[in-house]
């Protein structure tokens, strides 16, 4: 582009040569009949007077012997300047490797160094060699502009690490799914709290706690029952209330109660603090719609799993009075493979905190802690 630009420039320089010397050679043609008009009255010459014609060849022949315009641009530099000092050279340099910069978050680092750097050594020879006033004052705006650039993706380069719990989350269900370490963070800024609890400790009790939260599991496990009825088990990196995300304003209450099995330690969003923040992308929002929609999912399965093994009846879990710990046993009527059923949501366990019941009257409650 320089090239052509150049050429243009040469081109156009040409043209111009070319069009005053125009005047200039008819005014010589002029010249011709009044130079012979005063020879003749001297007696030395004979007047002779010109044609039109004759005139238009002789123009002729005087604009073929200008050289042409390429010829102009050749000879424009007929004797070149010596090469510059070495402070320009290594701008220059530095120039040429900001250009090659790749396309990549440590490409755009390398494009603002190779350009602070270029701009510095061009700011010294314009001060050192030329004193080139404004030509200092202009590399030294470009270093200040690419300086607070690099600043800038140099700290969104800087490497974002979480909690060891919140890393196993984020490597679980988010990094699958593409999210960037940045938007986990976002997303994190809207965390309420870490909430531990203790074995038989109640998380939400049925149709007395609001649903004002959205909360995963980190660790431990708690178990969900309505009606003092079990439905099923929470494990670690699954939420605790993904069916109330959808379509359950904050102002209701939990149609279910849920209670940790042993210590447990629960991750807890605000949640409508949460859906604002990822309203406005897009993307976030359908990896939550996606997260919790599969969790809901997987839950139904196991609340239809349970019923069926039931016969439509889910197992009683409690005996009468709230300070008894709320654990599965067997009742008559249940079927036979209810305990095995949640058993195996148990399984991978060495320890599973569910028994199966045996023909002999059993202890109704089954160790939990």
């Amino acid at each position: 582009m320089l090239f052509l630009g150049a050429l243009t420039i040469g081109m156009i320089t040409g043209l111009q040569n070319a069009t005053t010397d125009l005047p200039s050679t008819t005014s010589d043609v002029t010249e011709v009949p009044e130079s012979t008009e005063k020879a003749t009255e001297m007696g030395l010459l004979e007047t002779t007077k010109l044609s039109g014609p004759q005139v238009e060849d002789f123009v002729n022949v005087t604009v073929q012997e200008q050289p042409s315009m390429w010829e102009l641009y050749l000879h424009h530099c007929p004797k070149w300047r010596p090469v510059n000092h070495v402070f320009f050279q290594v701008a220059n340099i530095f120039f040429l490797l900001s250009f090659l910069a790749p396309h990549t978050p440590s490409g755009l680092i390398w494009l603002r160094v190779a350009l602070i750097i270029g701009c510095a050594f061009s700011g010294l020879w314009a001060w050192s060699v030329e004193c080139y006033l404004d030509g200092v004052l202009w590399n030294s705006a470009f270093i200040v502009i690419n300086f607070v650039y690099f600043s800038v993706q140099f700290y969104l380069m800087k490497p974002i690490k979480f909690h060891k719990d919140i890393e196993e989350v984020y490597v679980a269900l988010f990094k699958p799914l593409r999210v960037s370490r940045r938007q986990f963070r976002r997303v994190l800024m809207c965390m309420r709290n870490v909430r531990h609890l203790k074995c038989h400790e109640l998380y939400a009790h049925e149709k007395v706690t609001k649903v004002d939260s959205l909360s995963l599991v980190l660790s431990g496990k708690l178990v969900v029952s309505q009606n003092q009825r079990a439905l099923h088990i929470v494990f670690p990196h699954h939420f605790l209330d993904s069916p109330e995300w959808f379509g359950v304003s904050t102002d209701e209450f939990f149609q279910v109660s849920i209670m940790a099995m042993e210590e447990s330690r629960v991750l807890v969003w605000h949640r409508d603090k949460l859906k604002l923040s990822i309203m406005s992308d897009a993307f976030l929002q359908a990896v939550f719609d996606h997260i919790l929609g599969r969790d809901v999912v997987h839950k139904l399965m196991q609340v239809s799993e349970t019923m069926a093994v039931s016969n439509g009846h889910l197992p009683n879990s409690y005996e009468e009075g709230e300070d008894k710990p709320m654990l599965v046993v067997k009742k008559a009527g249940d079927g036979p493979g209810i305990t095995a059923l949640l058993n195996r949501q148990l399984q991978g366990e060495h320890a599973p905190l569910l028994r199966a019941a045996t023909a002999a009257p059993a202890d109704p409650f089954a160790p939990g802690c």
